[in-house]
C-alpha cells in the first residue's frame, strides 16, 4: 500500500515551492540509495533501490517516491515498466500502479515484481492524470529470474544490512564452501589430494582450485592444511594451470597456527597456461608445517590461474594437502558442478539502503534465502519494518541477528521453539513458523566464528531448498491434478479432420458437380467450415461447460498469541474460456507461477496491476490448459478456537476458524490428547478424551516447508502425536478460508486446509 505523508502549511507562494523543491532534491541527492528525481510538471518521480544483484524466486521490490509539488491539485499517477517489453519466453510484459497523490504530499509507491524475467527495457513509464509524460530509469541493477545457472532454483541469496560488512561475510563463505555431495568443480577441495588434472590441459581445469574472477580486484588466497604436519620439508611444490607470476607469496604455519616463515616467489619465467610444476625451495624449520597458504593475483594473469595440488618433499618421500579452503571460489559462478546435486555456495547481496530504511511488507524479503542484520539495525527499525521481517521468518525464510543472544519481546510467543547443540560455539537458533533465527553474540562479521558461519550457509541452503523441487508445467499437474486428464484428445480431433477434409473437399465437389452448380462451392465451403465449428465448441460445451475447476491444498500457522496466520498453499485452475478478469490476490500473498523461466522459446507474456490488489489481468490462466500457483501468505487474522473445560473433566471447543471442522486434535495444558470430528462453524461441540497417547517427536515445520507442499497435510496426519504440543491443535477444514481463491468465481471448487494452531492463554476458559 501506498505511504502518504502530509506536507503541512504548504504555502501558494512561488518562493516558498521553489525552496521546497530544492530541498526534496537535496534529501533525494543524499541518500545513497535513492536515485536523482524526475520533473514532470509539478510531480517528482525518484527511484529507491533497496540492493542490487541477482536473484532466483520471490518477489523484488521497486520502490518510488513520487511527490506533488502542486499548491492545490491533486494528482493521479501511474507507474509502470518496462517501457518496452520483449515478447519471448514466460515473462512480464508489463507491471503497474496508480495512486492519488494529494497536494503537498509524497507516497511511496511499490511495483512487485514476481518470479518471473521483466522482459523489456529498464524503463519505467510515468502518466499523470491520463496523459503519458515521459520514462525513468527504474534505477539500480535488477537482475532478477536472468537464470543462466545450471543450479537447481539458482544459488542461494544472502541479504546483509549495509551496516555490516558483506565483503567479510562473502570472504567467508567462499572459504570452505560446504557441499552435500562429492566435492564441486573448481572448489578449494579439488588443490587436495594428488594431481589429476591431464598433462595437456590449459587455463582452468573443474578439477583444480580456481578462483572468483567476477567482479574482485586485490589478491586471493588458497590455504591448504596437511595432516599430519610435515617435518623438515625442503620443496614445496604447486601444481598448477597458468603463470607463475600469479603466486606471490607462501605462508607457512604450525599446528597452533603461528606462522613460520613468509616466502616471495620471484621465479616468473613461466608463462606457459599447460599444467606445470612450480617449485619454491623451503628454509629450515623449527617446528613441522602443518598449513600452506598461497596468495595469488589472479588479475595479473588475467585470471588464468588454476592449482590442483600442493605438495611438501624432503627430496624422497611426498605428501599432498588433505584440507583446503579460500577466499574465492570459481564454482559460485561456473553453474557446473560434480555429477552428484551439490551446493555452489550463498551469492552475498549488500542492501543500498539502511535497515530503518527497510520496507514494511514482507514481500520485499522473499528473493532472500537469508537475511543477516546487526542487534542496531534490528532496533533502528520501525515497528512494521520489523513487523515485516517477521512475517519473511515465519513464512520460511532465515534470518540472523547479529550481536543478539535473546529474542526481542515482540517476537517471543508461544509458537517459538528454541534448537539445543551440544557445541557451545554454537549460534542460538530458533524456530518460528516455517522459518528460523540465527542469534550469534558477535557484533561484526569479523568476530563471527566459524561454527556461526557454517550455520548460517546452512540455513541459507535449507531455507532455498524448496525452489530446487518446485515442478513446472510440464509435471505439476500429475503432482497436483486439478483434472483427472488434461491431454489433447489427438485422435478426436485427428478423426474431425479427416472428417471435414473429406466432407468440404470430395464430397462437397461431386455434389456441386453433380447437381452442375460449382459456384455453391463459394459458400458451401464455409457454411460447413461454421457448421464443424459449432459442432467443436458443441462438444466442448457439452463435455467441460464453461464454469472453471479450482483446486487449494493449504497448510496454516495461526498462532493465536500474535493473532498471525502465515500459510503455504498450491493452487491449480483448470477453465474452459479465458476468465476475462483474471486472478486477484492481496499484497500479503506471494504467487509463484509454476512454469519454466529458463524457455525462451515458448510460454505466455503476463501482466500485472498492483493499485488495489495483485491484480494477474493477462496471460497468467490459458483456456484448456492447466495452470498451476505456489502461494505463501503472511497476514494478521482473528479466527480462533476457544477452549472451554467443564467441571466434569469434559472439553468443549467453539470452532472460530470460518470454516467447518472435519477433523479436530488438541492438547491441553496438561498433555491430555481430545479429538473431535465434524465440528460445524461458530458451534460449541465437545470432544472426546483420547487415552494412552504419548508424545511423539517433534516435526519441525521448517521441514515441512522445505519438502512438498502438497505432501504436507500427509506428513502432519501420520505424525499427529509430534506435532501436537501442549496447548496447540490441529484441525483440518473442507475450504480454504486463509488463501484466496484467485478466481472471482472458482466454479468447481476443491479446497482442503489443515491449521496448526497455537492456544492464547485467554482462549482457554
Amino acid at each position: 500500500m501506498a505511504d502518504v505523508i502530509a506536507r503541512s502549511g504548504w504555502s501558494h507562494n512561488v518562493a516558498e515551492r521553489f525552496v521546497r523543491g530544492l530541498v526534496f532534491a537535496v534529501v533525494v541527492f543524499a541518500l545513497p540509495a535513492v536515485r536523482a528525481a524526475e520533473r514532470f510538471d509539478d510531480i517528482y518521480v525518484s527511484p529507491q533501490v533497496f540492493f542490487q544483484g541477482q536473484t532466483y524466486h520471490g518477489y523484488v521490490e521497486m520502490r518510488f517516491a513520487v511527490e506533488n509539488q502542486s499548491a492545490d491539485r491533486t494528482r493521479k499517477v501511474t507507474l509502470a515498466t518496462p517501457h518496452t517489453a520483449h515478447g519471448w519466453g514466460n515473462n512480464l510484459r508489463r507491471v503497474e500502479r496508480t495512486v492519488t497523490v494529494s497536494p503537498g504530499a509524497t507516497v511511496n509507491v511499490t511495483l512487485w515484481q514476481p518470479p518471473l524475467l521483466l522482459n523489456g527495457d529498464n524503463q519505467v513509464d510515468v502518466i499523470v492524470d491520463g496523459r503519458y509524460r515521459g520514462a525513468i530509469p527504474r534505477g539500480g541493477n535488477n537482475q532478477h529470474m536472468q537464470r543462466n545457472t545450471a543450479i537447481p532454483g539458482g544459488p542461494r541469496c544472502v541479504l546483509v544490512s549495509r551496516s555490516l560488512n558483506s565483503d567479510d561475510l562473502d570472504k567467508a563463505f567462499r572459504g570452505g564452501v560446504a557441499y552435500t555431495g562429492p566435492t564441486g568443480w573448481y572448489s578449494p577441495e579439488q588443490a587436495t589430494r594428488a594431481p589429476d588434472v591431464p598433462a595437456r590441459s590449459g587455463g582452468m581445469n573443474q578439477r583444480a582450485w580456481t578462483p572468483d574472477r567476477t567482479g574482485r580486484v586485490g589478491w586471493e588466497w588458497l590455504e591448504v592444511d596437511f595432516k599430519p604436519a610435515r617435518s623438515n620439508p625442503k620443496f614445496l611444490r604447486i601444481h598448477k594451470l597458468g603463470w607463475d607470476q600469479a603466486f606471490k607469496t607462501v605462508v607457512l604455519k604450525d599446528a597452533a597456527g603461528a606462522e613460520l616463515a613468509t616466502l616471495t616467489i620471484t621465479n616468473n619465467a613461466n608463462r606457459n597456461l599447460t599444467i606445470s610444476e612450480l617449485q619454491v625451495p623451503l628454509p629450515a624449520l623449527t617446528n613441522a608445517v602443518q598449513t600452506v597458504r598461497l596468495n595469488v593475483d589472479a588479475s595479473s594473469a588475467g585470471g588464468q590461474v588454476s592449482v590442483d595440488a600442493v605438495e611438501l618433499s624432503d627430496g624422497s618421500t611426498s605428501s599432498y594437502a588433505t584440507d583446503a579452503r579460500a577466499s574465492s571460489t570459481y564454482a559460485t559462478r561456473a553453474g557446473g558442478s560434480s555429477p552428484a546435486s551439490t551446493y555452489q555456495g550463498p551469492t552475498v547481496l549488500r542492501s543500498e539502503l539502511e535497515a530503518s530504511g527497510w520496507s514494511e511488507s514482507w514481500l520485499a524479503f522473499t528473493a532472500f534465502d537469508l537475511v543477516v542484520l546487526s542487534r542496531t539495525d534490528l532496533a533502528a527499525m520501525a515497528a512494521a519494518q520489523q513487523s515485516a521481517l517477521w512475517s519473511y521468518v515465519e513464512a520460511g525464510g532465515g534470518l540472523a541477528v547479529l550481536g543478539l543472544t535473546e529474542l526481542p519481546k515482540a517476537w517471543q510467543s508461544a509458537a517459538w521453539q528454541k534448537s539445543t547443540s551440544s557445541r557451545s560455539s554454537s549460534p542460538g537458533r530458533f524456530n518460528a513458523g516455517f522459518g528460523q533465527v540465527l542469534l550469534t553474540g558477535a557484533g561484526s562479521i569479523a568476530g563471527l566464528e566459524r561454527a556461526h558461519v557454517d550455520a548460517m550457509r546452512e540455513l541459507a541452503r535449507d531455507c532455498g531448498l524448496p525452489w530446487q523441487s518446485m515442478p513446472n508445467e510440464g509435471n505439476a499437474n500429475s503432482e497436483f491434478p486439478v483434472i483427472e486428464d488434461a491431454r489433447i484428445p489427438v485422435r478426436g480431433i485427428v478423426f474431425l479432420m479427416l472428417a471435414f477434409i473429406l466432407v468440404v473437399g470430395p464430397l462437397n465437389i461431386f455434389f456441386c458437380a453433380r447437381a452442375n452448380r460449382r459456384t455453391a462451392m463459394l459458400w458451401t465451403i464455409p457454411l460447413i467450415s461454421f457448421i464443424t465449428c459449432a459442432i467443436i465448441f458443441g462438444y466442448s460445451l457439452v463435455s467441460e461447460g464453461i464454469t472453471p475447476t479450482t483446486r487449494t491444498e493449504a497448510v496454516t500457522v495461526l498462532d493465536q498469541v500474535s493473532h498471525r496466520a502465515t500459510t503455504l498453499a498450491r493452487q491449480a485452475f483448470y477453465t474452459p474460456l479465458t476468465p476475462g478478469d483474471g486472478l486477484r490476490y492481496s499484497h500479503d500473498t506471494e504467487v509463484t507461477p509454476l512454469v519454466d523461466v529458463n524457455n525462451y522459446n515458448g510460454g505466455n507474456s503476463r501482466e500485472l496491476e498492483l493499485s488495489q490488489s495483485q491484480h494477474l489481468t493477462r496471460g497468467w490462466i490459458t483456456a484448456r490448459v492447466p495452470a498451476h500457483f505456489a502461494l505463501r501468505k503472511s497476514e494478521t487474522r482473528r479466527e480462533r478456537i476457544t477452549v472451554q473445560k467443564l467441571p466434569d473433566g469434559r472439553v468443549t471447543v467453539v470452532n472460530g476458524l470460518g470454516a467447518d471442522i472435519q477433523l479436530l486434535w488438541l492438547r491441553d495444558d496438561k498433555g491430555r490428547l481430545f479429538k473431535g470430528e465434524g465440528l460445524k462453524a461458530g458451534l460449541n461441540v465437545p470432544l472426546q478424551t483420547e487415552k494412552g497417547d504419548p508424545f511423539g517427536a517433534t516435526t519441525l515445520l521448517s521441514a515441512l516447508y522445505q519438502g512438498s507442499w502438497v505432501a504436507a497435510h500427509d506428513a502432519l496426519m501420520n505424525n499427529t502425536a509430534g506435532q501436537i504440543r501442549p496447548n496447540t491443535y490441529l484441525a483440518v477444514l473442507a475450504e480454504a478460508p486463509f488463501i484466496e481463491t484467485g478466481l472471482a468465481k472458482p466454479g468447481k471448487y476443491r479446497a482442503r486446509q489443515t491449521i496448526i494452531g497455537v492456544l492464547a492463554p485467554e482462549d482457554v476458559k
